[in-house]
Parts: structure tokens; C-alpha cells; sequence
């Protein structure tokens, strides 16, 4: 059984909230009140608040009998704070831990009442209390509480009802949970963190059998539930003997990486790299694996986009030094070709030249086209140098840059004499 108060969210931190002095008059109490939640612990018997049940009871058990000091010390050092409080939470009487831990030195919690010090609290709460505990024999009370310094800390806090006589009061048994809060919170946080993961996250046993998913790894496997547990990791990659690898690697304690094809619901398959490290109990022993898999997808979708680009880049580099290297013998061909053309017949030595330089400048030009219809495989570099020997040799057979330049100036010459 449980209830809930509203207004926030459970076990809301007060501490943003600024801190007022004790006590506080009932309007203040309101304003700083926040969610705290209230359990029956399970298992009690049905509390009999008639005395005659007591010693019926303690009959039964064989023990020592405990004198008043022994009673006294135990009652003074119980929990980090037992209080004793009437019915309307105002608080009789308070153990030594009480007030070391509740309010300043010099000060009592006497006098003071449990709605002061425990936010949230309001005369609802002690209310359902009396008549919960008139047939239970505690409720646990998890809640923020603030000392007299306007510090607040968790607690849980287990509420009994002692009667004596006609005599009730309520008894809080106060225990601070900072510790255990903070752990909570942490893990909360952790928890948050792998479930929002946009990376598949798994813990297998040693024997390779998930026991935990995150949703993003059921995403990766086109699964329509939220959960793989039960599943064995070698029946979801298309290679099973990377898990032998792999749990290999994690019971030689060394961790694990490397690139899985993963077999979705569907039939498909997606590509994922996986990164896998031990996973060990509070006794430090190895139980099992934590997997990380980051779908490979989009990464090797943009690596060919970028090789295809890359591809495209380096043959259009080799285009240009094509043309480069086919315009040399080009020239020479040409050149020659028109100075045949203007010469006598009489001028056979020179003729002869040119028609040598002619026919090699042919044959460079044969050789490159045959290297480029040989070329079948992709290169990451030009598919030619960018300076070839043979092209600089023609030239320097037709006497170089200067001669070629020579040539052109007669046949320009022989033009302008002929017009």
C-alpha cells in the first residue's frame, strides 16, 4: 500500500528551495511542502495496541532481560534520530542522536513538531498515519528533511505506534539515506544515459546469452520489442564465431573490438562495430560482457560518397595530364607537319628530320593511348606522371622550346610572303 502526495514529483530535492527557520507557522509549512511518499512495510502482523498482547508475546522469546540503563543507552543511540511525538506530530522527547543530527548544539528537538522537519508534511499526512497504523505495524516514510540549520537531507523514517495504557504516541525511527540517495540518483542518471544512447548497448553472461538491451540495440536489429534478453549474441551476427572470439578476448580479460554483420528480424543485414569490455560483480569477478554497437551504416555511406568524389578527382587530374602529355607529340606533329608542307623538294636532309620527328611524335602518341586502354584498376594517384621523358624528347629532337618557336615564326614569315 502506498500514498502518494501531489504538487511534485516523488522524493523531490527541497534544497532549491529556500530554507525557512523552525518552526514554522501552517501557511509556511504549505508553501514548503514537497512530495514525499508513504510505504506499509509488507510481512507485519495486524498491530493489537492492547497491552495484554505484549507480554504474551515476549513470553515466547528466551533472551536476557534488559535492564533500564542498557534500555536507556539503546533507546539514545538508535538510528541517526528516534523521536517520540503525541498524536498531532508535536514531539515529546528526542534521543541523543536526535539532537546531534536534527538541530544545533545547545538546542532541543522538544517542543518542535514532525511537520517542521519533514518536508512535505502536513496535518493530512499525520492523519493517515493514526489510522494506518491502527491495524499495521509501521509505515516507512521516504522524504526530505531539514535540520534547524535549513539543511535538508533524505531520510527514511519507519513510524510505530506505542501505547501504553490509554497513553498513545507515534514513534519515528529516522535513518539518513544520503549515501543510498546519491547511489540512486547516479544510477538514475546512468540509467537514463544508456537508455537514450543512440549506440545499441547489451550485457551478456560468459556464456554469450543477453541479459540486458538498451532500445537503441533493438532498433539496430529491426526488433519490434524492447527487449533481447534471452536471445544468444551468436545468433544475431552472420559470422557465430565472433562470439567465440570475443568472449575469448573477455575471459583472457582484454577487451574487444572489431566490425559485425548484424542479422536484422527482417533477413537484412547492417554492418556495426562493436566494442566489448568485461563485466564484473561487486566481488570483482568476471560475469559477463557490456557490447557497444555503433551502426556502420551512414559512416559507410558518406566513406563512398567521399571515395566516389575522390575517384572522380583523380581521374580528372589524369584527364589534364593526358592532354598534357598527347599535346607535346601533338605540336611537334603538327609543326613538322606544316613545314613539310612549305619546303622544296630540293631540301631532302631537312625533310628527312621532320619526318623523323614526325613519326616519333606518332609513336608517343600510340604508346599513351595503348597505357590508357590497358587501365582496369582504380588508382588513388594520377594513372600518369605528370612529366613523361618522351614528350620532352620530341621536343628536344625538334630543338626546343626556342626551335619550335623558330619554326613557327617562318612558317608565319613564309605566309606573309606569299600574301
Amino acid at each position: 500500500m502506498k500514498a502518494m502526495m501531489s504538487d511534485s514529483t516523488p522524493f523531490a530535492d527541497p534544497r532549491a528551495t529556500p530554507a525557512a527557520p523552525m518552526p514554522v507557522s501552517p501557511p509556511q509549512r504549505r508553501v514548503a511542502s514537497k512530495t514525499m511518499r508513504l510505504d506499509i512495510l509488507p510481512g507485519g502482523e495486524a498491530f493489537d495496541p492492547a497491552p495484554a498482547a505484549f507480554p504474551a508475546r515476549l513470553a515466547d522469546q528466551d533472551g536476557i532481560e534488559l535492564p533500564p540503563d542498557m534500555l536507556r543507552h539503546l533507546y539514545e543511540h538508535a538510528y541517526d534520530a528516534t523521536v517520540i511525538t503525541n498524536l498531532q506530530g508535536d514531539i515529546l522527547s528526542g534521543n541523543l542522536r536526535a539532537a546531534e543530527y536534527l538541530v544545533s548544539e545547545g538546542e532541543t528537538v522538544v517542543g518542535l513538531n514532525m511537520i517542521d522537519i519533514i518536508s512535505g508534511a502536513d496535518e493530512g499526512i499525520l492523519e493517515h498515519l493514526r489510522k494506518t497504523l491502527v491495524t499495521e505495524r509501521f509505515v516507512r516514510i521516504h522524504a526530505w528533511c531539514r535540520r534547524s540549520t535549513g539543511e535538508y537531507f533524505p531520510a527514511e523514517i519507519a513510524v510505530h505506534l506505542a501505547s501504553l495504557g490509554a497513553t498513545r504516541h507515534l514513534c519515528f525511527f529516522m535513518h539518513d539515506i544520503t549515501w543510498r540517495k546519491e547511489t540512486e540518483d547516479r544510477l538514475q542518471m546512468a540509467d537514463v544515459a544508456i537508455r537514450t544512447s543512440p549506440s545499441g548497448i547489451a550485457v551478456i553472461d560468459l556464456d554469450g546469452m543477453l541479459v540486458y538491451n538498451n532500445p537503441a540495440l533493438c532498433r539496430l536489429f529491426g526488433h519490434d520489442g524492447e527487449s533481447l534478453a534471452g536471445s544468444n549474441l551468436a545468433g544475431l551476427f552472420s559470422d557465430p564465431e565472433i562470439t567465440q572470439s570475443l568472449l575469448a578476448a573477455i575471459s583472457e580479460g582484454k577487451d574487444w573490438n572489431g566490425r559485425v554483420e548484424c542479422l536484422r528480424d527482417d533477413g537484412s543485414r547492417v554492418v556495426a562495430e562493436c566494442d566489448a569490455a568485461g563485466n564484473s560483480n561487486s566481488d570483482g569477478d568476471l560475469i559477463g560482457a557490456v557490447l557497444s554497437f555503433t551502426d556502420m551504416t551512414d559512416r559507410l555511406r558518406v566513406a563512398k560518397a567521399e571515395q566516389t568524389i575522390e575517384r572522380n578527382r583523380v581521374m580528372m587530374a589524369s584527364l589534364g595530364s593526358i592532354c598534357h602529355h598527347l599535346g607535346q607529340p601533338s605540336t611537334v606533329l603538327l609543326n613538322c607537319m606544316e613545314l613539310l608542307q612549305r619546303m622544296d623538294d630540293g631540301e631532302k636532309e631537312q625533310r628527312k628530320e621532320l619526318l623523323d620527328l614526325s613519326l616519333s611524335a606518332a609513336e608517343s602518341m600510340s604508346r599513351l593511348l595503348r597505357e590508357l586502354n590497358d587501365l582496369r584498376t582504380y588508382r588513388s594517384e594520377a594513372y600518369l606522371a605528370q612529366s613523361q621523358p618522351d614528350g620532352d624528347q620530341i621536343v628536344a629532337m625538334a630543338g626546343g622550346p626556342d626551335r619550335m618557336r623558330a619554326d613557327d615564326d617562318v612558317i608565319d614569315d613564309v605566309i606573309d610572303d606569299g600574301d
